[in-house]
Parts: structure tokens; C-alpha cells; sequence
């Protein structure tokens, strides 16, 4: 068992989650232990059948996740660095698999780890005072969870690399029109809100069909459309066996909301 961090903290809504990282004195920073505990928390999400949708923030007004403890980062040996992006990319990796979908609620800096844990999670929403970027270059080091690889294909190589070798934020505008986030909110109470509908909306959806759609999207990365033809045949096929499936097809014809069961 992890040892518990003081203000990760998981909060249980009717069908969805919300993981919050508010540690003030490092703008929520990430270190080895904040992270194990967070894997716990998530497992503890993917764990729970009633969970079917799971929101990331940080706490107050001004900072998501700003980072990697840089103070902890100095005093590592190359043994230690090793294992932190080991024990990172597994939080990142299993937050991106998990079965259903997780949204990134971005209040203020999201920055080196905080930008890379975003990348991890489905969809990533702002209030407009986000800034992001991955300055691990201004202290000589590399993003080392995952965003050499994510961020690329977000924003494309050129963008990718303008940020990773210059080491400089954006705005949330900017990366709205770059497509990081999907939609950005006047302030942090706001953006709050509207993540805690979305994520009510999602969990409404079927979670076999939300499985599914995750699934074929993280397999589908750098394929043809003709390497996953038959795939989506038989996916779709398997689906039309459900339960979920056939009462959404009647749902919508009978005009009135569907009543799935994950099965």
C-alpha cells in the first residue's frame, strides 16, 4: 500500500470520480510518492464497477499539476531518476488505458509532468488562465513521461518541438486553436462545473461502447484505414450482441432515454 499523501485526495460522485492534486507549496508537483499513491486512488476508480467516468484536476485557482518536485529531482542519483519515470509512465500509461474515459480539468499551470498527465487523460478542458509547456529544457533536462511521443501527435511535430526545445508556455488560447484542450472557460469555478457535467454526460453513455471506442482508438494510432477494416467488423459485430447496444438502437427509436447496463 502507498504511503497516503496529504491533498491527493478521490472523491466517489453516483457514477464518476474526481482525483485532485492540491499540495500549495509545490504548485502540485509530482514526485515518486504522490504518484504511487495517485496509482492506488486510480486503481481504486477502475476497481469500482459504479465508476464510469473519472475527472483530474488540481486544487485552487493557479496551478493544475506545474511539474516534477524539482527539489527532489536534484538530490537523485541516476538510479533514482530511472525508477521515477518508471513509476510515472505507469500511472500515465494505465490512465490512458483505463476503460473509461478520464478528463483532464486544467486550472492554471500545466507544465512539464502536469502537461504529460494531462496527455494521458481523454479530454482535456481549461479555464483561461491555463498556461502550458514543457520547460524541462531550462534546467537541462528532457520530458521524460511520455511527451516526446503525446505531445507530437496533438499538436504535431513542429509544435511539439517549438515547445519541448524552446521550453516556452502557451496560452489557453493558443492551445485551443492547437487542439490540446477542447473547449476553455472563463475562470476556474466555471470549469469546475462543466467538468463535473461532462463528466455526468459520459458516464450516461454505455460503458461497454466507451470500452470499446478507447480501445480501437489507442490501436488504431499510426494505422491505414485498411489495416483496421476488419477489426472494426468484427468489434462492431461483437457490439450488436450486447445488451447495450440493441437498447440504445430501441432507446432511439422509441424517443426516449436508454437505460444501459454495461453488458
Amino acid at each position: 500500500m502507498a504511503e497516503k499523501i496529504e491533498g491527493v485526495t478521490l472523491v466517489k460522485k453516483e457514477n464518476y470520480a474526481i482525483l485532485t492534486v492540491d499540495i500549495p507549496a509545490t504548485r502540485n508537483a509530482l514526485n515518486v510518492p504522490t504518484l504511487k499513491y495517485m496509482e492506488e486512488l486510480v486503481d481504486d476508480v477502475i476497481a469500482d464497477p459504479a465508476m464510469h467516468a473519472m475527472i483530474l484536476t488540481g486544487g485552487g485557482e493557479k496551478s493544475f499539476i506545474a511539474g516534477a518536485d524539482i527539489s527532489q529531482l536534484v538530490k537523485m542519483s541516476p538510479e533514482d531518476s530511472r525508477y521515477s519515470i518508471e513509476v510515472g509512465h505507469a500511472l500515465f500509461s494505465k490512465i490512458e488505458r483505463m476503460d473509461i474515459p478520464v478528463i483532464a480539468a486544467i486550472n492554471g499551470f500545466c507544465l512539464g509532468g502536469g502537461l504529460e498527465i494531462a496527455m494521458s487523460c481523454d479530454i482535456r478542458i481549461c479555464s483561461a488562465n491555463a498556461r502550458f509547456g514543457q520547460p524541462e529544457i531550462n534546467i537541462a533536462m528532457i520530458p521524460g513521461w511520455g511527451a516526446t511521443l503525446r505531445l507530437a501527435r496533438m499538436v504535431g511535430e513542429s509544435r511539439a518541438k517549438y515547445m519541448i526545445l524552446t521550453g516556452k508556455m502557451i496560452k489557453s488560447d493558443k492551445a485551443l486553436d492547437w487542439g490540446l484542450v477542447s473547449e476553455v472557460y472563463e475562470d476556474v469555478a466555471t470549469l469546475r462545473e462543466k467538468a463535473e457535467e461532462l463528466a455526468k454526460e459520459l458516464a450516461s453513455k454505455s460503458p461497454i461502447t466507451m470500452k470499446m471506442d478507447k480501445v480501437m482508438m489507442y490501436d488504431s494510432a499510426n494505422k491505414q484505414p485498411t489495416d483496421i477494416a476488419q477489426r472494426d467488423a468484427l468489434a462492431l459485430g461483437l457490439l450488436f450482441t450486447t445488451h447495450d447496444a440493441k437498447e440504445g438502437l430501441r432507446a432511439f427509436l422509441e424517443k426516449r432515454s436508454p437505460e444501459y447496463k454495461g453488458c
